[in-house]
C-alpha cells in the first residue's frame, strides 16, 4: 500500500477516524509516503504492457477495433485477462514483472512516469518528504496457505531454475538457493523465503537506503507474526485501516495496535513511537514475534543479492 497521508473527514458527527480523536486527525497533513507492499518496485516495463494488452484484444476478438472494450461485461474482461495474463507469482513478479499495474511509461509518447521510483528517490527531488517502508516477514506464505498446487516447485532444483531464468548465473542462483535451504525447509518454503525477500524486502531496503543518501528521512519497518496472524501478504491490513479483526488474539491485538500507532505517528509529525532513521545501513523497528530481528535481516538481504537488478 502506497499513499500520502489523506485530510480527515468532515461529516457532521465525525467524533474520530482511526480509532483517534478527530482533533488529532485533523493534523494529517504532513508530507509522509507509508509503503507496505514491496517499495519502489514492481513496474511493469512497457514492453510487456504492450504485448499483455496485444494478447488481451486479441483474446476478445477485438484487436482490430480496442473501442468495442467498452461495449463488453466485466465478466468477459476477467475470464480473458485470466487466459492471457501470467498466474505463477515468480514470473508475475520477478524481474520481468509480467503483471497488471502501473507501466514504466517515461519513453512512451504521452508517457505519465518520469522515472522509476527507485531513482525519483535517489535523486534527492522528495528529501523533505518522511518515507516509511515496511514488509511482513513471510509475505510469499499466503500462496503457500492458499495456492499451494499452483506455487510449489517440488524441488529445489526448479527453484535454481527459475532465478537463472532471471538472467542471474546459474552459479550464483544455486549460492541463493542454498542460502534460503535451511531450518529443515521444504522446497516450497525456500521459494517462498526466497521471493519474499526479492520481492517485497529487498526493494524496501534498497529504496530506504537510497532515499536517506539523498538526505531524506527514511524508517524501515519489519513485520512479524502473532498468535492467530502469520507474517504473510496482507497481515496488516486491519491495522492500516484502523479496524479490529473479529476474535483476533490479544498478541494480535497488540502487534497491531503498534503497527497502527506507528503509522499514526508518521502521518501526524509524531516523534514518540519512533525508531532511528536508515543512514548507511537499514536500521529497522521489529513488530510481532519475527524469528530474525529486522536490521541484520534487511542487510543480510542486501548483502545476499547485492548488484541483482529488481525493477
Amino acid at each position: 500500500m502506497t499513499a500520502t497521508a489523506p485530510k480527515a473527514p468532515t461529516a457532521p458527527g465525525v467524533r474520530s477516524w482511526w480509532g483517534v480523536p478527530y482533533a488529532t486527525a485533523e493534523r494529517y497533513r504532513r508530507p509522509v509516503v507509508a509503503d507496505f507492499a514491496a517499495g519502489p518496485s514492481r513496474l511493469i516495463p512497457a514492453w510487456w504492457a504492450e504485448e499483455l494488452a496485444h494478447r488481451f484484444v486479441t483474446e476478445l476478438g477485438v484487436a482490430d477495433n480496442p473501442d468495442k472494450l467498452l461495449d463488453l461485461d466485466a465478466a468477459s474482461l476477467v475470464a480473458a485477462l485470466s487466459k492471457v495474463a501470467p498466474t505463477d507469482l515468480g514470473v508475475r513478479d520477478g524481474v520481468d514483472n509480467q503483471s497488471l499495474g502501473v507501466v514504466l511509461d517515461t519513453e512512451q509518447p504521452g508517457g505519465v512516469l518520469h522515472a522509476h521510483p527507485l531513482d525519483v528517490l535517489a535523486s534527492g527531488s522528495h528529501r523533505d518528504v518522511d518515507v516509511l517502508l515496511s514488509v511482513a516477514g513471510d509475505e510469499m506464505g499466503w500462496w503457500v496457505a492458499n495456492d499451494l498446487d499452483r506455487f510449489d516447485p517440488h524441488t529445489l532444483d526448479r527453484v535454481t531454475d527459475e532465478f537463472a531464468g532471471w538472467r542471474i548465473p546459474r552459479s550464483r542462483a544455486k549460492k541463493i538457493v542454498d542460502s534460503y535451504n535451511q531450518g529443515g525447509r521444504t522446497p516450497v518454503e525456500v521459494r517462498a523465503a526466497s521471493l519474499t525477500d526479492y520481492i517485497f524486502t529487498l526493494p524496501a531496503a534498497r529504496g530506504a537506503l537510497v532515499h536517506a543518501a539523498a538526505g531524506g528521512n527514511a524508517h524501515l519497518l519489519a513485520i512479524g507474526p502473532a498468535e492467530g496472524a502469520p507474517a504473510v501478504h496482507g497481515t496488516e491490513m486491519y491495522a492500516l485501516v484502523g479496524q479490529d479483526k473479529p476474535g483476533r488474539s490479544p498478541e494480535q491485538a497488540e502487534r497491531d495496535t503498534r503497527i497502527r500507532d506507528i503509522v499514526l505517528d508518521f502521518a501526524t509529525g509524531g516523534q514518540t513511537r519512533r525508531w532511528p532513521a536508515v543512514t548507511d545501513r537499514p536500521t529497522s523497528e521489529t513488530v510481532g514475534n519475527s524469528p530474525f530481528e529486522g536490521t541484520a535481516h534487511y542487510q543480510q538481504v542486501l548483502d545476499l543479492w547485492e548488484g541483482i537488478e529488481r525493477p
